[in-house]
């Protein structure tokens, strides 16, 4: 949004947003930014209470009236942190669907991976020269049949991985590198993608192909773990 606002600005148009995640309004550098100190999900406060999030929206909209930007304002009502998480859910199914598909779960951890280049204000994503849509779709191909050539799916297989891990590390509960790992081999199609083509990649006439599929294409270490499992 902060992004957005800059376009919106360019065109005559003022904006104000409201920041829940500090770190992330600072990198970006809004027009105009109130920061409130709320529980992620909740931008405007206290649910149902109308007043509050008038406040809220008030200081908000006063913020258009600042010509001084990019400017972040921080908000002076806090609101008491919430110790009943019943109803909550992460705002993504991460979870693979029985009508998903890889192209959908790469769209769907793109906001997570810009949270993560935010925070972090790096990438590693980016050796293929291929947007992740793109790179998926590579790799839908190469599932079909379709291989184009070992180095080429290697680095897209490289970049789809990075992005993955980049995005689960901005997940509200990230965990550990070692359980992003195990969650991307375990829970996602993007794994299940790699998992069904390497046996065809190490079945394969092409010696460049072989070599992918025997060593590369999945780490010694996830090998040996779901070995185990």
């Amino acid at each position: 949004m902060g992004a957005l606002g800059h376009f919106l600005e360019r065109q005559g148009i003022p904006t104000a947003s409201i920041s829940l995640v500090r770190e992330h309004t600072e990198t970006i550098r809004p027009p105009r930014a109130l920061w409130v100190t709320f529980e992620l999900g909740r931008p405007l406060g206290i649910p149902d209470d109308a007043d509050f999030q008038r406040r809220v929206l008030r200081a908000t909209a006063e913020l258009l009236e600042r010509t001084d930007g990019p400017l972040i304002a921080d908000y002076p009502e806090h609101v008491a942190e919430e110790t009943d998480f019943t109803g909550w859910a992460c705002p993504i199914n991460l979870a693979p669907q029985a009508t998903d598909t890889l192209a959908a779960e790469i769209d769907r951890l793109a906001t997570w991976h810009d949270q993560s280049v935010a925070r972090t204000g790096r990438t590693t994503v980016g050796v293929s020269g291929l947007d992740m849509p793109a790179a998926g779709a590579l790799l839908a191909a190469a599932l079909a049949g379709d291989l184009p050539s070992a180095q080429t799916l290697k680095e897209a297989v490289d970049d789809l991985r990075a992005y993955y891990l980049e995005a689960a590390s901005a997940f509200p509960d990230p965990g550990t590198s070692k359980k992003r790992k195990a969650w991307l081999w375990d829970e996602t199609l993007f794994g299940r993608a790699l998992l069904d083509l390497q046996p065809r990649l190490a079945a394969s006439e092409d010696p460049q192909h072989r070599i992918l599929g025997n060593l590369t294409l999945i780490p010694a270490t996830e090998r040996y773990r779901l070995a185990k499992g």
